[in-house]
């Protein structure tokens, strides 16, 4: 396995850093009270403290920007099953993809009406299908930051690892559920050597049957958390984790959309071209088909093997002098065969056969120096780091099937011929309504897609590397009432693309300077203003559509500004509100169309502002309340495809969840709760003209739950049940991925 080197620039920034330190560290008043890398000061859904917005743990308050954390208390009482459903009861998030889409990288997201695909783990790229079982907490950072990569103009996300306990001990829980649904947990942490060495064994294994018609699938995941005291002031610290999923890619072939003649312009026919969307073609989500349609058939396979490695090292020159290396790796292989009918089409839909195979590996190398030191009355945090990320993205490609297109049609005649099976090549409504059993059909093996299918292009390989320099400087002024956080980030891109011969087949290579400047001013001990402006820079190996020429990268601009709170009203009250813009240029707008199964491409300027809430409210020690509300205007802007909604930018999105817990009686320690999620649409599904009119008008979800502390024998055991959906609501999330159906889980854990 080849890693990339360090670099010269990683040794001068090191040796930069150190520098700064020597002559910095003049005096050593005030010591970091909290481990610089690592967060902590979570108190039930309330987070007092970020990794993600400055690159070590600072309190919220601090921050001049929007940071949503997602408490491991919060995943525990939900029940996440998957990493989807994480960010449900978030604001200004909504799903932007299918689950189990067959690329190297995991669903993407639209952050304040922006898709977003930088999912972090523990800071770096390499969230390749995440298990929510490594996760014990996500940080969603709103709005371009300097620390991370290619900035994304709405945000980021940031999963922080299970890390040891502080004690020994764990819980195994059991879960069974309906649609079969089965599951065993293991969380144990070890700690020997006089507690130098702690060591976290996670497990879990779920089989769940599904609930359409071709449904269920199989998770394994197996990982082991490990820290050891190398001495006084240096730390090791690692992850090792692997996760197999196999089963259905029922979300890759769930949903068809369906072509209805309408009149948009009101003119008493249909053959007219109105905002891009011809007339006689309008595109819309189906209006027939059952919640629980699925396209694929028995036959279809979905596999993913995925592995996780992170090494680290941390030594503390002194309590004010922090240097931290951390090496991540991370490989991905996925491989699924589905069968869609994308569109009906006069009450018939063609089918297309596909199978993908694709991998991604992931190296980086992350150098960060912490040195706090105060000069001239002013107490500085400064964060020196540079990240270096290498990827490489490939796989056996897709190959496919189509009844509609003679070559393709005529594969699946000989595919027919050889194994004796009849081949579906068209779906129409009445069969659908009839009760068809499509899911028992035949569809081809892997190897006879790949044998026989038309490949979908002549791509081999995508090569990747990064260089990020960044720099931030937290100064605190007049006794910490006010501070200034000034980030910048200098990025350095090469990347290439290779044919199945393996000749390069197109490179680019970019750089650029980007810049963050934030403020907070705490107006009183529990109420602080903050206001941030940040640019952003993303190169793209694009070509004009009408011109042919490589156009220029993406650029940003963001400003944000609000509020935070904390302990208001006796200490029962914490938040924040954000206002907030972001305006980006130079947009290469290209969208799949499942009808031609081509791209349209387009450049635009895009534009999204809005406000969000977030509110932590405790009326007695024992009721937990978060509460979330953002309203966004998103928006194409300029000549071309002015006004089209930006995908996954829901208008208006409020969610609630809160636990209660008995404190005395017969009841006491049992723990009930459960949440709302209320979406209120046109939520735009794709991102281009031809299918603007494919949208969910919105939805509103219930969750429940309950536990039950009991005592059998000597051992103290919980009783659970959660309740997912109560009301059985069926929508689209995304792209023609569907929610899920009324789910009922009875838990039963025991701390060991």
């Amino acid at each position: 396995m080849k890693l990339p080197k360090l670099n010269t620039k990683t040794l001068m920034a090191l040796g930069l850093s150190t520098a700064i330190a020597s002559l910095a560290l003049g005096q050593t008043d005030e010591a970091y009270v909290l481990d610089p890398f690592s967060v902590a000061g979570t108190e039930g859904y309330t987070a007092t403290n970020t990794i993600s917005g400055t690159g070590l743990s600072t309190p919220l308050i601090n921050v001049p920007m929007a940071i949503n954390v997602i408490t491991s208390d919060f995943l525990e009482d939900s029940h996440v099953g998957e990493f989807t459903h994480a960010l449900d009861y978030n604001s200004s998030i909504t799903q932007t993809s299918r689950n189990h889409n067959g690329g190297t990288r995991p669903q993407t997201f639209a952050i304040r009406g922006f898709r977003n695909s930088t999912i972090l783990l523990d800071g770096v790229l390499g969230g390749h299908s995440l298990p929510t079982h490594m996760i014990d907490r996500i940080e969603v950072v709103k709005g371009p930051n300097t620390l991370y990569g290619q900035a994304e103009p709405g945000g980021l996300i940031n999963v922080i690892s299970k890390t040891p306990m502080a004690q020994e001990g764990g819980t195994a829980r059991a879960i069974v559920g309906t649609n079969e649904w089965y599951q065993f947990k293991l969380d144990y942490t070890v700690r020997a050597m006089d507690d130098k060495l702690g060591l976290r064994i996670l497990t879990d294994h779920k089989d769940t049957n599904g609930w359409r018609w071709v449904d269920g699938q199989q998770h394994s995941f197996l990982g082991l958390s490990g820290s050891y005291a190398l001495a006084e002031a240096t730390d090791f610290d690692f992850l090792i984790a692997k996760n197999e999923v196999t089963g259905f890619p029922t979300q890759r072939a769930t949903w068809s959309f369906e072509r209805i003649p309408t009149d948009l312009n009101g003119d008493g026919d249909t053959l007219d071209t109105v905002n891009g969307i011809g007339e006689g073609n309008a595109r819309f989500n189906n209006t027939f088909l059952p919640p629980e349609f699925v396209s694929s058939a028995k036959g279809n396979v979905y596999e993913s093997d995925n592995d996780f490695m992170q090494l680290g090292i941390r030594h503390s020159f002194s309590d004010r002098h922090n240097l931290q290396y951390k090496f991540n790796l991370n490989d991905s292989h996925n491989m699924q065969t589905f069968r869609e009918y994308n569109t009906f089409t006069n009450d018939s839909s063609s089918a297309n056969s596909s199978v993908n195979d694709s991998r991604g590996k992931d190296w980086v190398h992350t150098l960060n120096d912490i040195i706090d030191f105060d000069a001239g009355g002013v107490r500085h945090q400064v964060l020196l780091g540079v990240r270096e990320s290498e990827s490489v993205s490939g796989g056996r490609g897709t190959f496919r099937l189509r009844a509609a297109n003679g070559a393709e049609n005529a594969a699946r005649r000989e595919i027919e011929a050889r194994t004796g099976q009849r081949l579906r090549d068209t779906i129409s409504k009445s069969d659908i309504l009839n009760g068809v059993p499509i899911w028992d059909d035949y569809v081809p093996t892997p190897e006879e897609y790949f044998s026989f299918g038309t490949r979908a292009n002549s791509n081999g390989r995508n090569h990747q590397e990064i260089t990020n320099l960044y720099a931030s400087d937290n100064m605190f002024f007049n006794e910490g009432q006010f501070n200034l956080l000034v980030g910048v980030r200098h990025i350095e891109l090469d990347q290439y693309s290779t044919l199945l011969d393996k000749s390069i087949s197109s490179t680019l290579s970019g750089s650029d300077t980007n810049f963050q400047f934030g403020g907070v001013y705490r107006i009183n001990s529990k109420l602080s203003a903050f206001v941030s402006k940040a640019d952003a820079y993303r190169p793209q190996n694009r070509t004009d559509p009408d011109t042919g020429e490589l156009i220029g990268p993406q650029t940003s601009d963001a400003i944000e500004l609000g509020i935070k709170f904390a302990d208001l009203f006796e200490g029962k009250l914490s938040g924040s509100v954000a206002l907030f813009k972001i305006e980006q240029n130079n947009v290469f707008r290209a969208d799949h169309n499942p009808v031609t199964f081509v791209s349209d491409a387009a450049i635009t300027n895009d534009e999204s502002e809005g406000i969000e809430f977030e509110l932590f409210y405790n009326p007695t020690e024992n009721w937990n309340i978060v509460a979330a509300y953002s309203h966004i205007a998103a928006q194409v802007v300029g000549e071309v495809a002015s006004g089209l909604p930006l995908e996954g930018a829901t208008p208006d999105r409020f969610t609630l969840f809160n636990s209660y817990t008995v404190s005395e009686g017969p009841l006491a320690g049992a723990r009930f709760g459960g949440g709302l999620v209320w979406a209120d649409g046109p939520i735009q599904q794709f991102g281009n003209i031809v299918n603007s009119l494919v949208v969910e008008n919105g939805y509103t979800t219930f969750d429940l739950f309950a536990r039950f502390p009991a005592t059998i024998g000597d051992r103290e055991v919980e009783f659970g049940i959660n309740i997912d959906n109560v009301t059985d609501e069926f929508f689209v999330r995304s792209r023609a991925a569907t929610n899920e159906a009324r789910q009922i889980l009875f838990s039963v854990s025991t701390n060991l």
